[in-house]
This record gives structure tokens, C-alpha cells and sequence, in this order.
């Protein structure tokens, strides 16, 4: 019987201990030690009333913006004491408790000019103004790992080692010494395409030059050829002009397409070309932030275009985290007496998101108008849909819209740099051009895949349409090779 009630007793305690509420210790004052500011202060005082362990968030906050401003060696500790009527022991179970603060932030320092520690191609001073960080200004902690994720991400380098600091033996300099070698990334890519449904066959080739020289000129070349048009895509980047920040670009373009003319009895086909030079000045803001503006010309028009974009993701090739974000602004304007002058606008964002292990997410969408809406437009005017840049189930720039929009969500499988399979799913609509003028819906689904070899990559995809046949879908084969 005395067993049964000890039992019963134990269990009893035992729920009281597990309900019972802990012992609620609050920071009811403050005290500083140390070199401190008013900013100090305030953010530390949003901890009064607040639970005993807020403060150490806090404290870390601060610590990361002495980092941030020089003060690579601050430290905020603090001690938590009993308050009982003026005695001060340390207790942390006692309801009210005073919190000093002990503030050090140390010697502060600027950057040195960037090194990289292992030998490359990249010129010295090259590698210095795409890290980003700016010599003489305060050291930030913050802007060194930005710095290492741009070097990562501009496709330039990859990284081998994580960054390291050495100090200025003479002055309160620090100079940041990255670990980046040499990437092959120059390429040379082949695409060829079949729809099935029409049985047409269409092909592509891309040569990329980046960092020339290592002088980090880039020229780029794009050419497509159809059964109904011709393509031809250029692009060169003359970096750092007279020493300044900005970069000159030219860009050129030759669009070709036969059409046939539905108002004609006997169907007749015409041809339509449009030839497009532009010269534009561009620079980056900060690590991830870029604009450019551009002044072109072609037979009918003369434009000018405005782009920024934002740019986070971790590394140049399969990408696993961060975001992509383009928008531009094109006016044209001095046309023809029969055209009316018109805004081009459109904006693309992806974000690249890891799931768990070699899984990751893709979220992307896009948009674009044209207005004034009640405008007269070329076929040229309007925008080119179709590939796998807007509508994967369409062939490449298979359409023409003044207005459409999409949403994607892609589950991808990455290991490294050697493998990546993906699934996607991509809802969107367009404006259907005259006579109907009405917005169309389309729904694009499928599966690709990417293997690298060393220097070669190979991948394929097959994307298929809302309303189509599973064999009436569009048939993608790559051939890539890096130099």
C-alpha cells in the first residue's frame, strides 16, 4: 500500500513539475561599459521588459555592424545580475535583472586592393574591380562575402578556397586574399529542335567569348535558322571605358521571317526584316544590382532602352540559390507617319531556392506590354514567344504578342557540377495577334536534362503544350564544349 501512494505521490509531483510554468526573468535595467554610441543604446534598450536571453540576438546584431564598419575586432558581451534592493548577485532564475553591457570595438580598418592567391589569366587589376570592394573604404564583413559570391557567380572563376585576411603590416589595412582559379567558360553550344506535329526541324548555334584576355571583355553570338525565319544576335562588352565604372556595349541584331499574307487570294508569302543597332553604356551598382541604357536605330524607328537587373545567385553554372531579376524599358520613337510611337516594357524574376539535399526549387514568371494599346504595330513591334527562355512547349520564337505573362515552378535534381534533371510545369497567357486580338491560355509542361563531361555538356528536353498529343511535343538536343 505505502508503494502504491509513493507512486501516486512521485507521479503527481512529476505532472506539477512538467505544467508548472519556469521561473520568468525579465532585463529591467541597463548598464554600459566600454566605447559606445547613442545607436548602441537605443537598439540595446529594445530589450527592457523583454525575456532574460533577447539580449545576446541583440549583441550579435551590433557586433555585425562594428564588423561592417571597420571594427573587425568589436566584441558586446554582457552579464546578467539579480536585482535585490541594490545587491547584485549573479542569479539568472530571479524575476527582474540588470544587464551590463561591455562594448569594445578595437582599431579600424580599411581594404587594401583584392588579391587572388591562385595564379590565372585574369589581369591584377581586372580581378579588382570585379570583386567589387573598394580600396580605402571601411572593411565590411558583410560586403567580403558579397564580394566572394559575385567573383562565384560571374562566371569568370570558381572558387577553390574561402577567403582569407591578412593584415597591413604598416597601416591599419586589411587586404582580402580569395582563393579563385581559372573557370573554362568560354563556349561554343549547337540546338537542334523537332515539333513533331508539323514535323519541322529548327537549329541554333551560340559562341560565347568571356573575359578575353582576361581582360574581362565579352563577345557574344547568337544564330537560329527555321523554316520560316532567320535569326542573328550579337553583343560586346567593352568594360571600365577611360577608367570609370561604366562599361560601353554594342548589340546588333538581323531578324528575318517569311509570313504569309492572309488577306491575299492566293495566300502570297512575303518577307519581313527588321536590322537593329545599339550602342548603350551599362555599370554595376554595388555586388548585385546593374543598369544600362542604350540608344538604337534601325530603317523605320530610332529607341532607347533602359534595363536594370538584380542578380544573387551562388555560382555561374546550375545555380542553387538565389534570385535573378530583369526588367527594361524600350521607347520607340521617330517612325513613320502610319506608326505611332509605343513603350515596350518587360520584366523576368527567377528564384532558385534549396529543398533538401541535391533537390532544389525553381520559381520564375515573366511579363511584358506594349503601349499605347490602340496603336498600329509592326510584326517586328511586338515580342517573340517560344523556347526555352518564355514558352518551353512552343518552338523557338514561335509567335508574336503584344501582351503575355507566365508563372514556372521547376523541381530540380543537381549533383554538382556534373548532372542536373529537372521537371517543370509552366502556366501562362498571351494576346493573340489581328484579326482576333483575344488572350489565349497556355499551360507547357516537360523534363530536361544536362550532363557535363569535363569541357563537354550535352542535354535534352522534351516540352509538350496544353491540348496536344504526348508524341506531338517539341524535342530539344544540345551539344556544348567549353575553351
Amino acid at each position: 500500500m505505502m508503494n502504491c501512494k509513493s507512486v501516486l505521490i512521485f507521479v503527481l509531483f512529476a505532472v506539477m513539475a512538467l505544467f508548472a510554468e519556469p521561473v520568468n526573468c525579465r532585463i529591467q535595467s541597463i548598464v554600459w561599459t566600454g566605447e559606445h554610441s547613442e545607436f548602441d543604446e537605443a537598439e540595446m534598450s529594445k530589450v527592457l521588459g523583454e525575456p532574460c536571453d533577447v539580449w545576446q540576438a541583440v549583441a550579435a546584431k551590433l557586433t555585425r555592424h562594428y564588423e561592417d564598419q571597420g571594427f573587425v575586432a568589436a566584441q558586446i558581451s554582457g552579464t546578467l545580475s539579480r536585482m535585490d534592493s541594490g545587491a547584485v548577485t549573479e542569479n539568472l532564475g530571479y524575476e527582474s535583472a540588470a544587464l551590463t553591457v561591455r562594448a569594445h570595438r578595437g582599431a579600424g580598418y580599411v581594404w587594401a586592393p583584392a588579391e587572388n592567391l591562385v595564379p590565372t589569366g585574369t589581369k591584377p587589376e581586372v580581378f579588382r574591380r570585379l570583386s567589387g570592394i573598394e580600396e580605402g573604404a571601411p572593411v565590411s564583413l558583410t560586403d567580403l562575402e558579397r564580394a566572394e559570391r559575385k567573383l562565384a557567380r560571374v562566371g569568370y572563376f570558381e572558387k577553390k578556397a574561402p577567403v582569407k585576411l591578412f593584415r597591413d603590416p604598416v597601416r591599419n589595412r586589411l587586404v582580402p586574399a580569395f582563393s579563385m582559379e581559372s573557370a573554362t567558360v568560354s563556349e561554343a553550344e549547337a540546338l537542334l529542335t523537332y515539333e513533331s506535329e508539323d514535323n519541322v526541324w529548327e537549329g541554333m548555334l551560340n559562341v560565347n567569348l568571356y573575359n578575353i584576355l582576361g581582360t574581362a571583355r565579352d563577345l557574344q553570338m547568337e544564330g537560329f535558322t527555321g523554316e520560316e525565319s532567320r535569326h542573328l544576335h550579337g553583343r560586346y562588352k567593352e568594360p571600365w571605358i577611360f577608367g570609370s565604372a561604366w562599361n560601353v556595349v554594342l548589340r546588333g541584331s538581323f531578324d528575318e521571317e517569311t509570313i504569309a499574307d492572309e488577306s491575299a487570294v492566293d495566300d502570297e508569302e512575303h518577307v519581313e526584316r527588321e536590322i537593329l543597332g545599339e550602342i548603350g553604356i551599362t555599370r554595376d551598382i554595388g555586388f548585385d544590382f546593374a543598369i544600362g541604357v542604350y540608344f538604337g536605330i534601325t530603317e523605320d524607328d530610332k529607341r532607347s532602352t533602359f534595363e536594370v537587373s538584380y542578380i544573387s545567385l551562388d555560382r555561374f553554372a546550375l545555380p542553387r540559390d538565389g534570385w535573378k531579376v530583369e526588367a527594361s524599358a524600350t521607347w520607340k520613337m521617330d517612325r513613320p507617319d502610319s506608326l505611332d510611337n509605343i513603350l515596350a516594357a518587360s520584366a523576368r524574376v527567377a528564384r532558385y531556392m534549396p529543398l533538401y539535399g541535391n533537390f532544389i526549387t525553381r520559381f520564375s514568371g515573366a511579363a511584358g506590354g506594349i503601349f499605347h494599346t490602340d496603336a498600329a504595330y509592326r510584326r517586328t513591334d511586338m515580342f517573340t514567344l517560344g523556347g526555352m527562355d518564355s514558352f518551353k512547349g512552343m518552338a523557338y520564337q514561335q509567335l508574336r504578342s503584344r501582351a503575355y505573362g507566365f508563372s514556372e515552378f521547376a523541381l530540380l535534381w543537381q549533383d554538382g557540377y556534373d548532372l542536373s534533371i529537372e521537371a517543370f510545369y509552366q502556366p501562362g497567357l498571351y494576346r493573340r495577334a489581328l484579326p482576333e486580338q483575344a488572350w489565349a491560355r497556355e499551360q507547357d509542361y516537360g523534363i530536361g536534362f544536362t550532363q557535363y563531361r569535363k569541357n563537354w555538356s550535352i542535354n535534352l528536353y522534351y516540352a509538350l503544350r496544353n491540348g496536344c498529343d504526348y508524341l506531338e511535343g517539341i524535342l530539344g538536343f544540345g551539344v556544348r564544349t567549353l575553351f
